[in-house]
């Protein structure tokens, strides 16, 4: 038999387990539209389409977010397609790399943990403080 003040703990850690999914998700989706937006911010601009290509997808979970670049408006087509934000990234046998994309991820990803971390943490002492 479970007594009453277990099964109240059990219930408040549920809720506060949801509360925390809900204020990390929600979090997440501000720290990718940040990265996003700085890796907007200097993606190469001569042939214009590039930065307009940076945008945010789900991922295959809501706990995810995946920033993307690049895809069918930055493709050529050639004998074999390519896509040119791949060039600029990663550079090619004609051309030197200029790195937009995984620099600025580097430079932010800490920034980004961090930010998580305070928010969850944040959510769980506002919790806690009220019961």
């Amino acid at each position: 038999m479970v007594s009453k003040n277990v099964r109240a703990f059990q219930e408040l850690t549920e809720e506060l387990k949801q509360e925390v999914r809900v204020a990390a998700i929600d979090q997440l989706q501000i720290e990718g539209e940040n990265l996003r937006s700085a890796i907007e911010d200097v993606a190469p601009r001569e042939r214009g389409v590039l930065a307009h290509t940076v945008r945010m997808i789900p991922g295959s979970k809501p706990t995810q977010v995946r920033v993307v670049a690049g895809g069918r408006p930055t493709t050529t087509p050639q004998k074999r397609p390519y896509d040119y934000a791949r060039a600029d990234e990663f550079g090619t046998v004609d051309m030197q790399a200029r790195p937009f994309f995984f620099p600025t991820y580097r430079l932010m990803k800490k920034k980004i943990i961090a930010s998580m971390k305070r928010r969850i943490t944040k959510n769980i002492k506002a919790r806690s403080a009220t019961k």
